[in-house]
């Protein structure tokens, strides 16, 4: 990787640190009106879960909405798809800035490869990220984490199943990733259960970025939320 793509991706990966807020959390009709609350809370990372009814049971999101919210922030795209290779094109030309595809799906190491290849063709940094279900064991997913991800999404519960989070068990996992990946040191974010109740567990396990939608927005005073999610 030349050097100046290589400095990039760095700048990008300590850009992506903090708490990513889930967009799809905020009001549906105003969407645009949330991504600028972002912008005016101080924070910096918009989360897309892209959800297509097949490798999720829900159905939200597309390309369209990440190139409509572009207000500055860093947009993290979490595709929750059967097939994601065939969309992050799309995605990466929508302006996306890391774009995440998940171990269990089939196509996974071709998504990966494409989204460093789309980035490039663009002439732009992407990270690109691996999201990590509970159930998926860091040895079945080792020969996509020796492709050394730019992140790792580690979920702390399945959303095509109805089990709650399980956090501590999420906790213990990053920390074992941390270890496991000191070599090309991605930027590890935890999703799933994230609460004003919880976070202070989850940031006790040190990752570096926190994804958060419905404590945030979906909170009677979610500026109030933000600035307690965020605070030291």
């Amino acid at each position: 990787m030349p050097s100046t793509i290589s400095a990039a991706i760095s700048a990008l990966k300590n850009r992506a640190r903090g708490l990513s807020l889930g967009i799809f959390a905020a009001d549906l009709g105003a969407l645009r009106q949330g991504a600028r609350d972002v912008v005016d809370w101080g924070g910096d990372i918009l989360h897309f879960d892209i959800m297509d009814g097949v490798f999720v049971p829900g159905m939200i999101g597309g390309p369209g909405f990440v190139k409509a919210l572009d207000t500055g922030t860093m947009r993290d795209v979490h595709m929750m798809v059967a097939r994601p290779s065939q969309h992050v094109a799309s995605y990466v030309a929508a302006g996306a800035d890391i774009v995440t595809v998940h171990a269990e799906a089939p196509d996974a190491a071709e998504a990966l490869a494409l989204i460093r290849a789309e980035a490039e063709a663009a002439g732009r940094p992407v990270l690109a990220g691996l999201g990590l279900m509970p159930g998926t064991s860091l040895e079945d997913a080792a020969p996509l984490l020796a492709l050394a991800p730019d992140l790792i999404l580690v979920l702390s519960l399945d959303p095509r199943g109805s089990a709650g989070p399980n956090i501590p068990a999420a906790c213990a996992r990053l920390h074992a990733l941390r270890a496991r990946t000191a070599g090309f040191a991605p930027v590890l974010a935890f999703d799933g259960g994230v609460t004003l109740d919880s976070i202070s567990e989850i940031r006790a396990a040190r990752p570096d970025m926190i994804v958060s939608g419905s404590a945030v927005f979906k909170a009677n005073d979610p500026a109030d939320a933000f600035r307690r999610m965020t605070a030291p």
